[in-house]
């Protein structure tokens, strides 16, 4: 187990004190950081103290993860990077089973952990990519992530698409194909990541034998900013994903339909659901204009 072939990447935005605990877990593990921004100084500075901190990029706006995570994989010297999330903490002899994984797989792009929760309970699920489900085949995965619950497989398994809170890429193969689409600011870059590799016919990796464990959603603090945020851009890279006609109909409706609910709601004094719904309005009119 090799670690010195592995540079970690952190991204991060308006960060919680979850970083701490990230790179803590990284241990020995050389790692790059990208600020994209409202970062408390007390936390900056104290990350800059680490001993295995390779270089801190503050960056003048915020780039979004994806186009902040191909800029760290232009510093990246080493074979292989591990991106993580600072609400995953993964063990080193885990980042080492994924090690064993590329090595032993040099033709894939990249490979996860499995997910688990704080009482080590499998989170993750066996999805495929959004263009190829269907009614019959949603009930058939939904059957097979139920048995999963009971009996995980062992080893490593090829899949259409991986979400991408914690993976480890073959720089090799990524600088020579591309990691993140830039278009996508955040959400839905790990659909469409997978889905290129897919169609490069170029192995994607789970790896049953590693953990990792997520707090979903603490990576970020809480506020009305970062609401408004997350809301427009899960609805504009969806757009993006599935290429939706900016002349169609349905892109029309849907900024009806978000307009009218953001009124509504704030005619009634529920301002969450009334942001939430002029974040996506935001969503479509700038989708239409780009």
């Amino acid at each position: 187990m090799d670690l010195t072939k592995v540079t970690a990447v952190i991204v991060l935005y308006e960060t919680t004190d979850d970083v701490f605990q990230c790179i803590k877990n990284l241990k020995d593990i050389k790692f790059i950081v990208i600020d994209n921004g409202k970062n408390d100084k007390s936390i900056v500075q104290k990350i800059k103290q680490s001993k295995n901190l390779i270089k801190y990029v503050e960056s003048k706006k915020n780039l979004g993860f994806g186009k902040a995570c191909n800029y760290a994989l232009n510093l990246v010297e080493t074979e292989y990077t591990l991106f993580v999330e600072i609400d995953v903490t993964i063990s080193i002899q885990d980042v080492g089973s994924l090690v064993k994984t590329l090595h032993n797989n040099p033709e894939a792009a990249f490979t996860v952990p499995t997910l688990i929760d704080s009482n080590k309970k499998i989170i993750d699920k066996l999805e495929n990519l959004p263009e190829f489900y269907s009614k019959d085949n949603m009930k058939e995965t939904i059957n097979i992530n139920k048995h999963l619950d009971n009996s995980l497989p062992e080893g490593d398994i090829c899949l259409n698409f991986t979400w991408a809170a914690v993976f480890m890429t073959n720089n090799k193969v990524i600088k020579k194909h591309g990691l993140f689409d830039e278009k996508y600011f955040i959400y839905w870059e790990d659909f469409d990541l997978c889905r290129r590799y897919r169609f490069l016919k170029i192995p994607v990796i789970k790896s049953y034998n590693s953990r990792a464990e997520h707090k979903i959603a603490s990576s970020t603090k809480k506020n009305i900013r970062n609401y408004f945020i997350l809301q427009k851009h899960h609805i504009l890279s969806s757009y993006i994903y599935f290429k939706v006609s900016k002349k169609s109909f349905f892109i029309y409706k849907k900024l009806f339909i978000f307009l009218f609910r953001a009124i509504s709601n704030l005619f009634i004094l529920n301002l969450k659901k009334s942001l939430k719904n002029f974040a996506r309005t935001t969503a479509v009119i700038t989708y239409i204009i780009s």
